[in-house]
């Protein structure tokens, strides 16, 4: 049984959750280690307090052992129905994933239960041909340089990832218009996007008076969403278009959703999912990191791997009625922005300063920038032609920030992005791992 405490916990899943230690004890050898170093026996887990007497796992314990370690007993890396991916390295060295493609499959599909209309507007699309527009290192395919073609970077799955530049915003009109003519010769059902760089795209399109290319869906993922690239989505591609923000990981594949009614969804049924403060478990309306069980992986299984992922925890069912917990993704736990506000250390979220920017400004892109020790920093990019109101964005900002922060606002033709080619609108120096920040 759960304690009265565990948000989100689903009875299912946690069965299938103890079959999942069961497996990866006997067949994964680092599992095997990993649980024996603990002094855990498996016979004495039979609850959720039991169950988080089992030691978190974390991205590093993945890249030390791979490939043997995780990989159960008998799997290869070329085993068939299986797609080996890279992260990012958005959180230091990228990180490659094998992952059984129905597995992935699934967890879309349970993630997607969120969001029916978004789900139907994929399954209306009479074959799956998606676009995909992001980071280079998002992807597995060679997609920063002119040079490549439509057959060089359209992945095993049929999604086409269009040319970009490492850093989206310094993208060459070259490449841009590479991309263009190959939404044309393509002709894609929906797009599966970074919203920052899919927005830079819109502008180029704007720019050159065409039209939104006539897709079924939009779904948006890699970073959070901000609502000011929402918002130069929407009125391209029109407020009817099925659009939702998607959190997606290369180890897990689908976790939460966006649903019809603007509201976040965690998906508890392809895993086992917890939210912890520390080592306790959150309650509804708290801050908490997502730790993640993997249900039914038979060859490289997750266990309480920790996401880095902080979540808002609902405190009452969404109004779609979905029976996936409510949890707002409020951004990784090394983007938050460490404040002194009312006289007390709190963390401020990357949702948080979205929330105080607002959609509203008319403003491109934004990046809030906090040292190590010193002054803020927003740096923005107007929209075309627009002034923006400097005073109220201040006023919003230090309303969520605190008074007390030294903040510097400026106005700019073009911020970079992060060395992995992801746009973040909040990096801060002080929440990073060794900085006495970095506390939940």
């Amino acid at each position: 049984m759960a304690s009265v405490t565990d948000f989100g916990f689903r009875s299912s899943s946690f069965k299938k959750a103890l079959a999942e230690v069961s497996f990866a004890y006997e067949q994964v050898p680092f599992f095997a280690g990993h649980l024996d170093e603990s002094g855990i026996r498996l016979a004495d887990v039979r609850t959720a307090d039991d169950f988080r007497r089992i030691p978190t796992t974390q991205k590093i314990d993945y890249r030390r052992n791979f490939p043997q370690g995780v990989l159960a007993r008998g799997k290869t890396l070329r085993d068939p129905l299986t797609l080996k991916s890279q992260s990012s390295g958005t959180g230091g060295e990228r990180l490659t994933t094998i992952t059984h493609t129905y597995a992935l499959a699934e967890r879309m599909r349970a993630t997607l239960s969120a969001n029916k209309e978004l789900g139907e507007a994929l399954a209306r699309c009479r074959s799956h041909r998606p676009i995909r527009y992001a980071a280079p290192n998002c992807s597995d395919v060679e997609c920063a340089t002119p040079f490549t073609t439509i057959q060089d970077r359209t992945l095993p799955d049929g999604t086409l990832v269009l040319p970009v530049s490492h850093d989206v915003l310094a993208t060459p009109d070259q490449l841009v218009q590479q991309a263009i003519d190959e939404i044309e010769e393509f002709d894609p059902h929906w797009f599966y996007a970074d919203a920052t760089h899919l927005a830079f795209l819109v502008r180029q399109l704007k720019d050159r008076g065409l039209k939104p290319p006539q897709v079924s869906a939009v779904a948006l993922t890699y970073t959070l969403v901000t609502g000011v690239a929402r918002r130069q989505l929407q009125e391209f591609f029109g407020a009817d278009m099925p659009m939702a923000e998607i959190v997606s990981m290369t180890e897990l594949g689908w976790v939460a959703i966006e649903c019809p009614a603007g509201r976040m969804h965690v998906n508890n049924r392809a895993f086992f999912a917890e939210f912890l403060v520390g080592d306790r478990p959150a309650g509804p309306g708290e801050r908490a990191e997502l730790v993640a069980t993997s249900l039914g992986d038979r060859i490289s299984p997750h266990l309480r791997y920790r996401t880095g992922d902080i979540y808002s925890l609902g405190e009452e069912p969404c109004v779609c009625g979905s029976d996936l917990p409510q949890a707002t993704h409020e951004g990784r736990r090394t983007s938050m922005i460490k404040v002194v506000k009312d006289g007390a250390s709190a963390l401020i979220s990357p949702r948080d300063v979205d929330r105080a920017v607002g959609a509203d400004l008319p403003i491109d892109v934004y990046q809030l920038r906090q040292p190590a020790n010193g002054a803020m920093e927003l740096r923005y990019i107007p929209s075309a032609g627009a002034r923006v109101d400097e005073k109220a964005l201040r006023d919003r900002l230090l309303d969520t920030l605190g008074t007390a922060t030294s903040l510097a606002i400026e106005s700019v033709p073009y911020i970079p992005a992060a060395r992995t080619g992801k746009f973040a609108s909040c990096v801060s120096e002080a929440t990073q791992p060794g900085s006495n920040g970095g506390e939940q």
